[in-house]
């Protein structure tokens, strides 16, 4: 990359306002994407775009017909952007903590679904987080297990409470509860209505099954010569594929409950152990002692701790 050297100017307010725009527009993946994100339309964001380009004095991206994509030189500005925000984040944050309160704002990634367990613990954490700091906006968004983690990889959040546990470097996870998954049916299903007897795996062989995209662990339930023919994104769509009568498919426990009680599906019983998944809070291991993640995180792992030593989790 030919660049050549030149001064950057001093960094004002108004500069790191139109960063946090730049930031926006490449995490949405483009100008007409971050509208919604910003509140702004395309064109006040392009001209943000231009302004920062000229306080720059270098091209961050390519914007027209033919799409959005950024520069190397724009990646380099974005990537030290989600740097110095953080450090502004964590000078305020240590402040903050030396007058006794915290300030400032998270960013929260929450898996979809968590509103499903039993007593929703994360929504007791945010009750708490919320009525002890009360000066911090908490930022909350939710998605997929694996796109939740990637977040804090990514320093699009702080913090992510997810299944999923890549091991990924520069993050820190810390266990929070353990739920129980089975094999389900639709009452209406064959394999239901055929029995309750230890089924061998071989036998799903020729059933239509749903797999949830994101779950490599059903995969000792449904036997890897199982038959899928429908995948799901996430657990409401799993549980209507499954009340459809058509597929059989993996859910935890405390989520196929309510259709069970109601007769509307019925567990199969197989001859292997049920499976086990571990639900985390993701952090950056350097972001650790920040008083506001200290707190955040330390609220999500009381709340679950709580909430199963009342017996209401989904361990």
């Amino acid at each position: 990359m030919n660049v050549q050297k030149q001064n950057i100017p001093p960094i004002h307010d108004v500069d790191i306002r139109l960063l946090r725009i730049f930031k926006s527009v490449v995490e949405c993946g483009g100008l007409s994407a971050a509208e919604y994100t910003l509140g702004v339309g395309r064109s006040a964001i392009s001209k943000h775009l231009s302004d920062l380009e000229a306080r720059l004095k270098v091209r961050l991206c390519e914007r027209g017909r033919s799409g959005f994509s950024i520069t190397p030189y724009g990646e380099t500005v974005y990537r030290a952007t989600i740097e110095l925000l953080d450090a502004l984040d964590q000078f305020r944050t240590q402040i903050s903590a030396a007058k006794g309160k915290l300030t400032g704002s998270i960013d929260l990634c929450l898996m979809d679904n968590l509103h499903l367990e039993p007593a929703n613990p994360v929504a007791k954490a945010l009750r708490a987080f919320a009525q002890r700091s009360g000066c911090v906006t908490l930022n909350v968004s939710t998605a997929g297990p694996e796109e939740a983690e990637e977040a804090v990889s990514s320093r699009r959040a702080n913090v992510a409470v997810t299944c999923s546990n890549s091991g990924l470097p520069g993050l820190t996870y810390k266990a929070v509860s353990v739920h129980r998954s089975a094999l389900y049916a639709s009452a209406e299903h064959n394999l239901a209505q055929a029995g309750m007897k230890g089924h061998a795996i071989a036998e799903l062989g020729e059933l239509d099954v749903v797999t949830r995209a994101y779950l490599r662990t059903e995969q000792s339930l449904i036997g890897r010569s199982s038959r899928s023919t429908a995948i799901a994104n996430d657990l409401e769509a799993a549980v209507q594929l499954i009340l459809s009568g058509q597929f059989v498919g993996v859910l935890p426990e405390h989520i196929a409950e309510p259709w069970v009680s109601l007769g509307r599906m019925v567990r199969i019983l197989l001859n292997v152990p049920a499976v086990e998944t571990t639900t985390y809070v993701v952090f950056r291991t350097k972001s650790k002692n920040l008083p506001v993640v200290q707190a955040i995180t330390q609220d999500i792992i009381t709340a679950y701790a709580t909430t199963s030593r009342k017996g209401e989790g989904g361990g």
